[in-house]
């Protein structure tokens, strides 16, 4: 009787402990989220900081009830021997992408909101647990992608800073002077608002090569985020506003049709 009492207790003071765990994770996420209220900030990434709470206080749960609460469990736990071998062999590659996930999560090398793209897919960072870096594709779907994958893998960030560089190429007619082209697009860059023009970028127009039907232009031009389909859309506007006011046409492929007449040739009945 005795000895179901111990158990009991141990299992009561285990579940009391990890109950402490949960709530204070809770408390210091609403401290944290309270803090950058007060100044009037926006916690970013608040999915993963919840996380990373939790982690860490049932952890440190874990620890005391292996040490304190079932401090006979551990001479057992050391001793399975090759059972533990086995065990851990099936648990090798879900303990590496837990490994990567404190490693993604510490090191913050891709968080939520972030636009990516790791390996082939690409979309916004959804979140970041233990196992696997959620994804959310542009159209829509939702991809769970290993943790190990991410860590050991390549990551294209797009928006690594607030505003991003954007180019557009435009054909002209062989028509038009090539001085006087640069100047009309240049014009067009520098008179769209949604443009940025902060220190340290420039926007501006170079000439990029003989088509076959047309000579190309190469725009280069910043804009911030939440701009990123309207600036493409005043762009492409203004061009063509400003070349429908000087008269200048966009030029299109056009294929010439000789027809060459054979002596001796008739027409087949």
């Amino acid at each position: 009787m005795t000895g179901w009492v111990s158990v009991l207790s141990k299992i009561g003071i285990s579940l009391l402990l990890l109950l402490v765990a949960y709530y204070s994770s809770k408390f210091v996420f609403k401290v944290i989220r309270g803090f950058y209220s007060r100044k009037g900030a926006t916690l970013k990434a608040p999915n993963t900081v919840k996380l990373v709470l939790n982690v860490f206080f049932f952890l440190i749960a874990a620890m005391i009830i292996l040490s304190v609460v079932f401090e006979d469990l551990i001479p057992v736990i050391t001793g399975i021997g090759v059972g533990g071998l086995v065990i851990g062999i099936a648990l090798q590659k879900p303990l590496e992408n837990v490994i990567s996930g404190i490693f993604l999560l510490v090191g913050r090398v891709v968080i939520e909101g972030d636009v990516v793209k790791i390996g082939e897919h690409s979309g916004v960072v959804d979140t970041v647990n233990l196992n696997h870096t959620i994804l959310r594709t542009f159209d829509g779907k939702k991809v769970l992608i290993p943790n190990t994958s991410v860590w050991s893998g390549d990551i294209i960030h797009y928006w690594p800073g607030p505003v991003r560089r954007l180019e557009m190429i435009v054909g002209l007619p062989y028509e038009v002077d090539v001085s006087i082209a640069l100047g009309i697009l240049q014009e067009v860059i520098d008179e769209e608002e949604l443009i940025y023009r902060g220190e340290g970028v420039s926007n501006f127009v170079v000439f990029n090569g003989f088509n076959a039907s047309s000579i190309d232009f190469k725009l280069y031009f910043w804009f911030e985020r939440a701009n990123y389909f309207d600036v493409q859309n005043n762009v492409a506007t203004g061009i063509y506003k400003k070349l429908k006011e000087k008269g200048i046409n966009i030029p299109f492929p056009q294929l010439d049709i000789h027809v060459k007449e054979l002596p001796g040739a008739g027409v087949i009945q």
